[in-house]
C-alpha cells in the first residue's frame, strides 16, 4: 500500500466541498457517491480509470442513501455529486478523450451523459484504489467522517440490479395506459429506462421474437435489442409490455414501419415492402414470454399498426 498516497487522499476526502443548508447540515451526496464508486471498483465493475454515470452506479448510490440519510430535506439526486466532485481536484470530466471543465453549475442526468463521455480519477488515486486495503481504509474513513459509523452492510451491485429489474417487471402487472409520459430527469426514471433493455431481453431469453436469432458473445452486447412498441422518443414508456426483443435487422424494420405485430401476435408485413422474402414472412407467430403477464400490449401494437406501419 502506498501510505503517502493514502494519507493524501484521507486528507482530501476529509474536506469535500459540500453545500450547506441551515438546520440540515451539509449535503451528503458526495461521500455517498464515492462509497458507491468504491463498491463498483471492488466488485470489478469498473476496471479502468473511467467512470460512467450508469444505472448500476446509481443503484449503489440510492442504496447507500437509503441506509445513511434520514433527513427528507436532501433529495437523492446523483447528478449533483457527479457534477460537483469536479471541485475537489481528483474528478476530471472527459469528452472526446480530452479532459474538459463543466460549463454549467447544474446538469441533469441526461445533460451529463450528453455532455461528457465520463470521468477519470487522478492517476494516483486510481492506482491507490487498486489496493483493497487502501480502498477499505478510504471507505471506512468516509463512513466515519461523514456519517459517524465504521461499517454499513451493502448489497452486491448484481443484487441491487436484480431487485430493481423485478420491480420494473412488477409494474407491468397494472393497467397499461397508452399515454404520452413527460420525459423526466428523476434518478428513478433514469434507472428504469436503463434497465428496460435488460428486462425485455430476459423475458424473451435474449432471442429475436420474429426470427429467433440469438447470437451473442458473453460479456458483450448481442444481436438482440429491446425495441419499444410505442416509440420512447414520443411516449417515454418503459413498461415491459411496451417492449419486444428484436434482432438489429428486425428492430430497424419495425421502427421504420416495414412490418408490425398484430394483436394476435402474428407478423403483418407492409404492402409497400419489396424483396421481403428471406427478411420476414407474413402471418408468422412471434416468440412470446413464458409468462402471459408480459405479453406485448395489444393496444400498443394497434397503435403501431395505425401510426407506424407503411400502408
Amino acid at each position: 500500500m502506498n501510505l503517502e498516497a493514502l494519507d493524501k487522499y484521507v486528507g482530501v476526502l476529509s474536506k469535500l466541498k459540500r453545500h450547506p443548508a441551515p438546520g440540515h447540515g451539509f449535503a451528503p451526496h458526495k461521500p455517498i457517491l464515492l462509497l458507491a464508486l468504491l463498491d463498483q471498483i471492488e466488485d470489478r465493475l469498473i476496471t479502468d480509470n473511467f467512470v460512467v454515470l450508469t444505472a448500476e452506479l446509481t443503484l449503489g448510490f440510492l442504496d447507500y442513501w437509503k441506509k445513511l440519510v434520514s433527513d427528507p430535506h436532501w433529495q437523492p439526486k446523483i447528478e449533483y455529486p457527479f457534477r460537483h466532485l469536479y471541485q475537489d481536484g481528483f474528478w476530471h470530466f472527459v469528452a472526446d478523450d480530452q479532459i474538459v471543465a463543466p460549463e454549467s453549475k447544474s446538469y441533469t442526468i441526461n445533460q451529463l451523459r450528453a455532455s461528457f463521455d465520463g470521468v477519470r480519477l487522478s492517476p494516483d488515486l486510481w492506482l491507490l484504489l487498486q489496493d483493497k486495503a487502501a480502498l477499505d481504509a478510504l471507505r471506512k474513513h468516509l463512513l466515519k467522517i461523514y456519517f459517524q459509523i465504521d461499517f454499513v452492510p451493502r448489497e452486491s451491485t448484481q443484487a441491487l440490479v436484480n431487485a430493481e429489474a423485478e420491480k420494473l417487471k412488477a409494474e407491468s402487472q397494472g393497467k397499461f395506459r397508452i399515454k404520452k409520459i413527460k420525459e423526466s430527469n428523476e434518478t428513478g426514471y433514469f434507472v428504469r429506462h436503463a434497465l428496460f433493455p435488460r428486462v425485455v431481453k430476459e423475458l424473451y431469453a435474449s432471442t429475436c421474437c420474429v426470427c429467433q436469432a440469438a447470437a451473442r458473445i458473453p460479456g458483450r452486447s448481442g444481436i438482440v435489442d429491446a425495441a419499444h412498441i410505442l416509440p420512447f422518443a414520443e411516449f417515454h414508456y418503459d413498461d415491459a409490455r411496451n417492449g419486444l426483443a428484436l434482432c438489429k435487422n428486425h428492430h430497424w424494420g419495425f421502427d421504420s414501419g416495414w412490418f408490425t405485430i398484430t394483436e394476435t401476435y402474428k407478423v403483418e408485413v407492409s404492402p409497400r415492402l419489396q424483396n421481403a422474402v428471406s427478411y420476414i414472412t407474413a402471418e408468422t407467430e412471434i416468440l412470446l414470454p413464458q409468462n402471459a403477464l408480459y405479453y406485448p400490449e395489444p393496444g400498443a401494437l394497434r397503435w403501431h399498426r395505425q401510426h407506424v406501419l407503411l400502408k
